[in-house]
């Protein structure tokens, strides 16, 4: 009884041995990565804390509470491209058409206004809501990338001032 245990003990071992020789014998022969190539720079810290950078030794930091305060802190930290409207005045019909008829149901059961006062009302609500394209952050149609550059800073910094923290 001992033989067959000794024997199924050197088997196991032997295939073992097999395996191990065929894993290296693959690597061996799978592309290596290519030499050469300049090591990936450090990645900056990303997030909310670490957008306005250090100051004197300790990061700075962005206060966002509410929603529109939380995403534009977001927008701040990510780095996205090319976010200026070169043309509002193409989705204002839109925009006006989808306020309006938002509105209205929910002035439906205001009393004591015609549909045509109603309207007039939700028209100045709307020119002042952030909805409306011409309230958002645009550019010229035909405005240069120096224009486009510095509209994006300014919109940065203009965030960056109202949420930097105080403390």
């Amino acid at each position: 009884m001992q033989r067959p245990a000794a024997e199924k003990a050197a088997e196991a071992a032997r295939k073992k041995a097999e395996k191990e020789a065929l894993l290296r014998e693959e690597e061996a022969s799978l592309p290596s990565k290519p030499k050469g190539k300049a090591p990936k720079a450090e990645k900056k810290p990303r997030g909310i804390d670490s957008a306005l950078g250090s100051l004197e030794g300790k990061p700075g930091a962005l206060n966002a509470s509410g929603i529109d305060n939380a995403l534009d802190a977001l927008d701040l930290t990510s780095e996205q491209k090319d976010k200026l409207d070169r043309h509002p005045e193409r989705r204002f019909k839109a925009a006006y058409a989808a306020f309006e008829e938002r509105r209205l149901d929910e002035m439906k059961d205001e009393k004591g206004l015609r549909r045509n006062q109603k309207i007039d009302q939700i028209r100045k609500e709307f020119e002042k809501h952030p909805e409306n394209p011409f309230n958002q952050v645009s550019a010229a149609y035909n405005a240069s990338k120096d224009e486009l550059k510095s509209i994006q800073e300014a919109e940065k910094a203009a965030k960056e001032k109202r949420l930097a923290g105080t403390s």
